[in-house]
């Protein structure tokens, strides 16, 4: 049924409380014909709603596991995230979408200060801290695939001078060309310093463990300073994500898990 503006001024005049609509939920009032919500005054509301976020897996799989079934699980492994809409209904008889769960996990500190590390150049100083900070997740190997004691390589930072990695350079392209000859000191100074650096670390909470490899350079402009680029991340990152995935469609068996987002 509808009204015109007339016949709704008139019900506005002839009624103090103004008009109900929504089947008693709402009323109409003013002479702007306000639309006010009841359910504030009512002991319970229409339906359950509200929006569960969270940066645990184990809390998004309990909370969807525990309300909704039959909702479908949103996978976004771009972004390490899930989210279900537990009210989504279906095609015939679709729900409101306003009773969610998102779980957006995230990185933890050891694989943040990895990507951070990715394409940074660091001085003799920076690269020290850098050991320092995270010496406990990291495991060395130098040119020769000889494993490298974290004190040793801390004292190889700090005393390694501009000529020793000019001459550490020249060492990297003799399979090519001789740029110029070695003397046992000079090799023994690369020898200390590491190529590949390991690091040991959880991507994400509630992930496995995992080794991840960077690549050391020498750099000589400007002062001794050092390049440090992750081996073959694109590839991790699939396989973290992929990890993720599975993760949240083995907590929840009873739900149909999507890859991808839904704007409701």
């Amino acid at each position: 049924m509808s009204f015109t503006k007339e016949a709704l001024q008139h019900i506005e005049a002839s009624h103090k409380t103004g008009t109900e609509a929504a089947e008693g939920h709402a009323l109409i009032v003013g002479d702007n014909f306000k639309l006010v919500d009841m359910e504030k005054y009512q002991d319970q509301r229409r339906r359950f709603r509200g929006q569960f976020k969270t940066k645990g897996l184990k809390d998004f799989i309990a909370y969807v596991a525990g309300r909704q079934s039959e909702a479908p699980v949103f996978i976004d492994r771009d972004a390490m995230a899930a989210c279900s809409y537990l009210d989504i209904g279906i095609t015939e008889r679709p729900g409101h979408c306003d009773h969610s769960a998102t779980l957006n996990l995230p990185k933890t500190p050891e694989f943040t200060a990895y990507l951070n590390a990715d394409g940074s150049t660091f001085d003799q100083e920076e690269m020290v801290e850098l050991v320092e900070d995270w010496g406990h997740l990291l495991a060395f190997e130098n040119s020769k695939g000889e494993v490298l004691e974290r004190s040793k390589v801390i004292h190889a930072f700090r005393k390694v001078s501009l000529e020793d990695l000019t001459n550490i350079e020249s060492e990297k392209q003799e399979h090519s060309s001789r740029v110029g000859v070695m003397n046992s000191v000079t090799v023994k100074n690369a020898d200390r310093l590491p190529t590949v650096i390991y690091w040991k670390l959880t991507p994400y909470e509630g992930l496995t463990e995992r080794t991840l490899a960077m690549r050391v350079s020498s750099k000589t402009k400007g002062g001794p300073s050092f390049g440090l680029r992750a081996i073959a991340l694109d590839a991790a990152k699939e396989e973290i994500a992929a990890e993720f995935a599975k993760l949240v469609t083995d907590g929840l068996p009873e739900s149909e898990c999507l890859l991808g987002t839904f704007q409701p």
